[in-house]
């Protein structure tokens, strides 16, 4: 019994409503002279304003040399860490896996707070253990740093499957015609990796063009203006907000994103790269014998630096009673926290948003996921397009298109300061995420399971829940606490779509950071990754409750 058009249509409108309309009012607030949900006149003033300022073209310049820099650097650290993983027998590789998925887990706010902290040029730890100013994390190579930290790890994860999955045999000819490891590797398998590589490179880039959180923590310090920075300024640094200017800024990167899409497909579209053969090989890792310890000082190196100098400055930053002043630890500031009605209202609202945001985005993933396997046609495809559409996008862009669409439709209006429609825009961040996660269990499920249970008389609806809800459970709640952690540290659309009623925990951290109150911002950040500990403890004690599935095992539905 298949899925009647009338709810794929529908799907498809919710679909457009969520994803597609903000990329649209983006556009069209461009030329707009009224903020959002208000009557205003058409005009090109705003580009006007936005491209004729001199500033913009500087610091276009700056987050270009920012955004190549920090993706050479983050792609080729990615590369080879992936190497070392994949190919070698080197000391501590199995500790590079969940390292990655540990800094891919932090918010990017983390990063720059802990680093804004620890290499502080008057009384940061580093400069205290090493000598007085000998480290300024405000400056370009402070600022390159810190971003790199965070893209090398998800450029690691999204690499590794393809690292993993490279047809060896391509390697054993190469060695057989005489070629070293080093020639085989840059000859035989970078070229192979070029789809991934160029793919997740160009992602990167467009991602650091827009990144807000280390740019607000270390770059306006040291007085480097990047394109994020300039936007928010038009936002918040003038006396009334100037949304068309910052739109009308915005869709040069709408443009650049398209672009780069563009020509990646017409450089790689033609060629053909094949990873995975059906043939059978193995292949013993690589002995590097001498590069061991090499490999291993790279791997601590990598730790020390994206988690323990950070998460030990953000603790003992906690613990101060005034920032810099390391002769005296206090709790006092955990025991505030918890005394200021607005930091507590900020949790309570962070923990909402995150649970049932993360609940709210598998169940949207799950549905679409299975309207596109078992529907497929041009309505799915624009379902499936349409979901990605706002992963093309930077954070403060989808904010800054988020609030404009939600200010202009009827009952999400409505909702504005409010928890809810926070929570509606962070559902369609993190959809994507959900969706690969919903995707990848849902294919292994044979059709065969959902046909006889429709066979026996079973609806559509009740087929989905009775065999794949089933069955796919373990890896929806898995899913559900990885988007609720990328929900709970979200930072660029929270500070968009924020007010005093709908704070989350990010947000109040800046606030406080900016306001010279370091150490309640990094208590508050704190008992942020305590909570987002627990939450993956829960999560990771419910998937080894659940039953395991079996690939025999016959289920009836009731």
């Amino acid at each position: 019994m298949a899925m009647s058009r009338i709810p794929r249509v529908l799907l498809v409108v919710l679909v457009c409503v969520l994803c597609v309309s903000p990329v649209v009012m983006l556009v069209v607030g461009a030329f707009r002279t009224a903020p959002p949900g208000l009557p205003g006149d058409w005009s090109l003033a705003p580009f006007a304003d936005a491209y004729g300022d001199p500033e913009t073209y500087s610091t276009l310049k700056n987050s270009a040399v920012l955004a190549v820099a920090t993706k050479l650097l983050s792609t080729a650290l990615a590369v080879f860490f992936c190497w070392v993983v994949a190919r070698t027998t080197s000391p501590l590789r199995r500790l590079v896996t969940p390292m990655m998925m540990f800094v891919f887990a932090m918010p990017s706010l983390f990063f720059a707070l802990s680093w804004g902290m620890l290499g502080n040029p008057d009384v940061g730890l580093i400069n205290k253990v090493l000598g007085d100013h000998l480290v300024n994390i405000n400056s370009w190579w402070g600022l390159i740093l810190v971003t790199t930290l965070k893209a090398t790890a998800s450029s690691y994860i999204l690499l590794l499957g393809p690292f993993l999955a490279l047809d060896r045999s391509l390697e054993e000819a190469s060695f057989v015609s005489g070629a070293g490891r080093l020639r085989t590797f840059l000859r035989v398998d970078v070229p192979v990796l070029a789809p991934a590589i160029t793919g997740i490179m160009i992602l990167g880039f467009v991602v650091g063009l827009g990144s807000l959180d280390a740019a607000l923590v270390i770059g306006v310090p040291a007085g480097i203006k990047v394109f994020p920075t300039q936007l928010f300024g038009y936002l918040y640094n003038s006396a009334t907000p100037e949304y068309a200017q910052a739109s009308a800024l915005s869709l040069l990167l709408v443009v650049l994103t398209v672009a780069l899409v563009g020509l990646q497909n017409r450089l790689l579209g033609k060629r053909s790269f094949t990873t995975v053969t059906g043939k059978g090989y193995r292949q013993e890792p690589w002995d590097i014998g001498r590069w061991r310890p090499v490999c291993a000082a790279l791997i601590i190196a990598y730790g020390l630096l994206a988690l323990v100098l950070p998460l030990g400055q953000l603790v003992l930053g906690s613990l101060q009673p005034v920032f810099g002043l390391y002769g005296a630890l206090t709790l006092d500031n955990y025991v505030q926290l918890f005394q200021e009605p607005d930091i507590v209202s900020a949790f309570q609202a962070t923990i909402t948003v995150s649970l049932v945001g993360g609940l709210l985005a598998m169940l949207l993933a799950v549905v679409l996921q299975y309207v596109v396997r078992h529907h497929p046609g041009r309505l799915t495809r624009i379902i499936s397009l349409a979901t990605w559409l706002p992963w093309a996008l930077p954070g403060i862009v989808l904010g800054l298109a988020m609030s404009w669409a939600y200010l202009s439709i009827p009952g999400l209006k409505e909702l504005y300061g409010t928890v809810w429609i926070l929570m509606i825009a962070l559902v369609v961040t993190v959809t994507p995420i959900a969706g690969r996660v919903a995707e990848g269990a849902i294919v292994q499920l044979g059709k065969e399971l959902e046909e006889s249970a429709r066979t026996s008389g079973a609806s559509s609806t009740r087929a989905l829940v009775g065999i794949v809800g089933r069955l796919i459970l373990p890896s929806f709640v898995s899913g559900w606490f990885v988007t609720a952690i990328v929900i709970s540290g979200s930072f660029d659309v929270p500070i968009l779509m924020s007010t005093s009623t709908n704070r989350t925990i990010p947000v109040v951290v800046y606030e406080l950071y900016t306001q010279g109150q370091a150490p309640m911002a990094a208590a508050a950040f704190c008992v942020l990754l305590a909570l987002v500990g627990a939450v993956y403890a829960v999560g990771s004690g419910l998937r080894r409750l659940l039953p395991k599935r079996r690939p025999t095992a016959a289920l009836s539905v009731r």
